[in-house]
């Protein structure tokens, strides 16, 4: 049975969603931004016209405004976008129940099957096109090939709004001859690293012994080379299949810098409340608390700490974070981002042990006390109660890190 798998991308999603509201902004240059007066004032995505002025994803808005001065601004519709996705995988799951979501815009779809060939596949992709567009108004760049690396890289050829299909069959005339950092995965520092002993196309990367990637790039370099030859026998992940997940974690960067322990204190509760939050509602527990801070030259750093015991409490993770903070930090030096993640990560009991033991029993009250308070945030939103703590900041304390929540599932492919 021939391995058949698309991979659709929407094409510039979150400025094609304000455009859809907006199509007066279709035409001129359109930049979807962070809030820059929370400091988070970079592109995240962009128009066509924006792209074709030189604007570029990431790039610090002030930036952009220089390179292309009429450039338009808004910011992310997150409502809007959410219902666009969602939109967008129903389509999907009308050609295949074997739907792989990769972020809000873009999914692996499976369509393997007995009788089911590459030329089915580009058939099938330009369908789902034309589908796509015609009910939403969005386009997909789609990716057809044997494999779901394959896939990927076949969506980035042609956009916007085209197809390519990358396979074994045609690998050495379309794939090999793509740069290296064409690759899932590989970005500008690993880039540089590879092209600096000689390997600067796919092709060259495939022929490169995997030892001597590893060599080069650890236990990535491995992977890498799997990359590059295709070889990715893993089927498609349905959307309901849960992964298995490596940490829960959290970073933001914050709306001015941190210079005293009060600022961290604040900080730290609310990304230590939001991953604990986010534990619970998945049903884990975890061990290990790990620190990542970034100071305001960007230079950043991670510590971690081991516990004695599993938990999904916000005031455990806190005590260790703040601890590790504190040991690798002088007061008064600015701090630009923190964030907290957990890891070690276990299935949470279904049953609460009760213990006799004083800081057992006390960490048992702060699990049923932390549990009410997901309770009332779920019901009357997260501002609903609030630590003191975070009223004495209104630019830190109003933040509210749940919507920046990260989970770091296992990887996609090994």
């Amino acid at each position: 049975m021939s391995h058949v798998v698309l991979h659709a991308d929407l094409n510039n999603f979150f400025a094609s969603v304000a455009c859809i509201g907006h199509p007066e902004l279709r035409e001129v240059p359109l930049a979807v931004c962070g809030d820059p007066a929370l400091r988070h004032g970079i592109v995240l995505a962009k128009n066509m016209p924006a792209k074709r002025k030189g604007v570029i994803t990431g790039q610090a808005v002030w930036q952009a405004k220089e390179t292309c001065p009429n450039l338009r601004t808004t910011s992310v519709d997150s409502e809007a976008v959410l219902r666009y996705s969602g939109i967008v995988r129903r389509i999907f799951a009308r050609y295949t129940n074997r739907v792989q979501p990769f972020g809000a815009d873009e999914a692996w779809l499976d369509l393997s099957g007995p009788g089911v060939e590459i030329g089915d596949g580009l058939r099938i992709a330009n369908h789902l096109r034309h589908t796509v567009r015609e009910e939403t108004g969005l386009t997909l760049s789609v990716g057809v090939g044997d494999n779901r690396i394959f896939a990927k890289l076949g969506s980035d050829l042609k956009k916007p709004d085209g197809v390519s299909v990358v396979c074994e069959r045609n690998r050495r005339t379309v794939l090999d001859p793509l740069p290296v950092d064409s690759l899932l995965f590989i970005g500008r520092a690993t880039a540089r690293k590879l092209q600096a002993v000689g390997i600067f196309t796919v092709g060259q990367l495939a022929a490169t012994e995997p030892d001597a990637l590893k060599a080069l790039l650890g236990k990535a370099g491995l992977m890498l080379s799997g990359f590059a030859r295709g070889d990715d026998a893993a089927a498609v992940l349905a959307e309901d299949a849960a992964p298995s997940i490596k940490s829960v974690g959290n970073s933001i960067t914050t709306a001015h810098d941190i210079l005293t322990r009060h600022d961290a204190r604040i900080t730290l509760y609310g990304l230590c409340e939001s991953v604990a939050s986010r534990m619970r509602k998945h049903r884990v527990v975890g061990r290990e608390v790990q620190l990542s801070v970034r100071n305001a030259t960007l230079d950043w750093y991670q510590r971690q700490q081991k516990l004695p015991f599993d938990t999904d409490c916000s005031f455990d993770l806190f005590e260790t974070a703040y601890a590790l903070l504190l040991e690798n930090w002088r007061e008064g030096e600015p701090l630009r981002s923190l964030g907290v993640s957990m890891g070690k990560l276990s299935p949470a009991g279904a049953l609460m042990q009760l213990s006799f033991l004083p800081e057992d029993a006390a960490r048992q009250k702060r699990q049923i006390l932390e549990q009410t308070v997901d309770e009332i945030r779920q019901r009357y939103g997260h501002f609903a109660i609030r630590r003191a703590i975070m009223l004495y900041d209104r630019a830190l304390g109003k933040i509210n890190p749940e919507d920046e929540h990260v989970l770091h599932p296992e990887p996609y492919f090994r």
